[in-house]
């Protein structure tokens, strides 16, 4: 009889305790849903800004996204969230991109998917992530092409006699 009550003793204990950890946990939650990890919604001023097609209801995360300038010279990297499957999404980048004067320069599939273009004196790449429940996120890197170009092959073989292993131009 005495270990029955001892049961239940630390059986309520145990509840009282989740109950309260679970309260504190919700509380700690919806504290953090108003700082800037937590997705936004793209104002028509942010579509703008980066003047390439951005799926509607897109949700941005500002903590990841860096963008330096705007228009037609912007440069960087833009983090969206979007409620439908990476295969549309990626459907969307690649007419979109392309109605937009960006030519396709090739695509890798994998556990995500990645989305090369080129425009004039710029790039862009973008990474579409599959999610859970039929989600996607998106990460989209555009900046302007560099005339990097390598003097000495990996090989060893040397256009030039320089002990470096190669000359970025």
């Amino acid at each position: 009889m005495k270990f029955t009550n001892f049961t239940k003793t630390y059986i309520i204990i145990l509840a009282s305790f989740l109950f309260v950890s679970c309260a504190n946990m919700q509380a700690m939650l919806d504290a953090n849903s108003s700082d800037s990890s937590s997705p936004q919604e793209l104002s028509i001023d942010q579509k703008l800004q980066v003047s390439i097609p951005v799926p509607e209801d897109s949700k941005y995360l500002v903590n990841k996204t860096v963008i330096f300038g705007e228009g037609d010279k912007f440069s960087g990297v833009l983090y969206l969230e979007h409620d439908e499957l990476a295969e549309d999404i990626v459907q969307f980048y690649r007419k979109n991109m392309i109605a937009k004067g960006w030519s396709e320069i090739g695509i890798v599939r994998t556990n995500f998917i990645l989305i090369n273009f080129d425009k004039e004196d710029r790039f862009a790449t973008i990474k579409v992530i599959r999610k859970m429940f039929d989600k996607s996120d998106s990460e989209i890197t555009i900046g302007p092409k560099s005339s990097t170009r390598l003097e000495k092959s990996l090989d060893g073989n040397s256009v030039n006699d320089i002990d470096e292993p190669f000359i970025v131009q």
